[in-house]
């Protein structure tokens, strides 16, 4: 077998494995990760039938992302719990933090769908009385998922008796939670995400969306918060000391976005 078959049945296997890890890890997160990625998927084929527009962009490419973007956090906490053992993965305390998780998330989408259905904003939306008390109610939501995740990645680095995985597993979680939240809160209680430039998302970054022309706090609360995803990638190394540089890298990086988008500069200018 040449050195290029072997590099294929080996990345096979990983993928493999890390799939059988996500579906034994909670049960329910794997099936709402299956729900979101043919969710996400029918939302992407739809946008060739409804060609209405918001801020430049099919008006479910939000709803779309946003199906991705909590498939790929369910994913990682479900991967997370596969590292523990069978008790601690089905203790009252994780099956009430999973509960609020999925509660949280799908309330969110239902809400995101439902403004994209009527070709509105979902979120830094004042219109209406209704449309105010909706976007807190996503706030407490989104404070509810990040913190649950943040909890179940303190269980798992308690548990970590020197098992890299599990300690890399642990802190992306926690990383991300605190960086996700502290960028989100911010984002939340300003008029929008952007901080100057032109206000559309027509011209902007693709896939993203963020701006090229001014400041957009997207960026920072992206990068904080899925530091439960890159984190982990730093344990293939083998060294506990590439985890934790890892770690601070992120949360400098997260910090350095964060003063960017504040200040109104773009990621990549266009």
């Amino acid at each position: 077998m040449s050195a290029v078959s072997n590099q294929v049945h080996f990345g096979e296997t990983r993928l493999h494995n890390l799939v059988h890890d996500v579906r034994s890890g909670q049960q329910w997160l794997w099936r709402t990760v299956i729900a979101m990625l043919i969710g996400s998927v029918l939302l992407l084929v739809f946008q060739f039938f409804d060609l209405r527009l918001f801020n430049g962009v099919s008006v479910w490419d939000k709803p779309a992302k946003f199906f991705l973007s909590l498939a790929v956090q369910y994913a990682t906490v479900s991967w997370a719990l596969s590292l523990l053992p069978h008790a601690d993965r089905i203790s009252r305390q994780t099956r009430w933090a999973v509960g609020i998780m999925l509660f949280s998330g799908w309330a969110e989408m239902a809400y995101i769908i439902f403004r994209a259905t009527r070709g509105e904003a979902s979120h830094f939306n004042a219109a209406t009385p209704f449309a105010i008390m909706a976007y807190g109610a996503m706030g407490v939501g989104a404070l509810s998922l990040t913190i649950s995740a943040g909890f179940i990645g303190w269980k798992i680095w308690r548990k970590r008796a020197g098992n890299l995985w599990r300690e890399a597993a642990g802190i992306g979680l926690v990383v991300g939670a605190v960086l996700g939240t502290l960028a989100g809160v911010y984002m939340s209680s300003q008029s929008g995400h952007w901080v100057g430039g032109v206000q559309s998302d027509a011209h902007a970054l693709r896939f993203f969306s963020w701006s090229t022309t001014g400041g957009d706090l997207r960026v920072a609360h992206f990068v904080g918060l899925h530091a439960a995803q890159f984190i982990p990638l730093a344990a293939l190394s083998g060294d506990r000391r590439v985890v934790y540089a890892t770690a601070v890298a992120l949360v400098i990086l997260t910090a350095g976005l964060f003063v960017m988008g504040v200040a109104g500069m773009p990621l990549l200018r266009a």
